[in-house]
């Protein structure tokens, strides 16, 4: 299955939601929505999709609730043009997050 490609994202943290877009290409993560950038590695086994993501806040622009880089490993699986991923963030288990991918090119 393709992985590579640019993807649009939607991410719930507990409370917190929003949209942002990815781009996939040769094990490489990069991406952003108004508030955070993404920056990491991504592998795939058939459908499966694994990725080791670090989420930063935009120069200018701190959330309220995030003053620093956070890890994120996250796991899931993708079919045709949309997948879900989850995971957590710095290996705590309260900071669980989902992400829904929609292929966008």
């Amino acid at each position: 299955m393709k992985m590579e490609g640019l993807w649009r994202t939607h991410f719930c943290l507990g409370d917190a939601q929003g949209d942002g877009l990815a781009v996939l290409r040769d094990g490489e993560v990069l991406g952003g929505d108004p508030a955070h950038t993404y920056t990491g590695s991504y592998t795939s086994d058939g459908p499966e999709l694994y990725l080791d993501v670090r989420v930063s806040p935009n120069a200018g622009h701190v959330p309220a609730d995030m003053d620093r880089p956070l890890h994120f490993v996250l796991w899931g699986s993708v079919s045709g043009d949309s997948g879900n991923l989850h995971g957590s963030a710095d290996n705590e288990p309260k900071l669980k997050v989902t992400v829904d991918l929609h292929r966008a090119a």
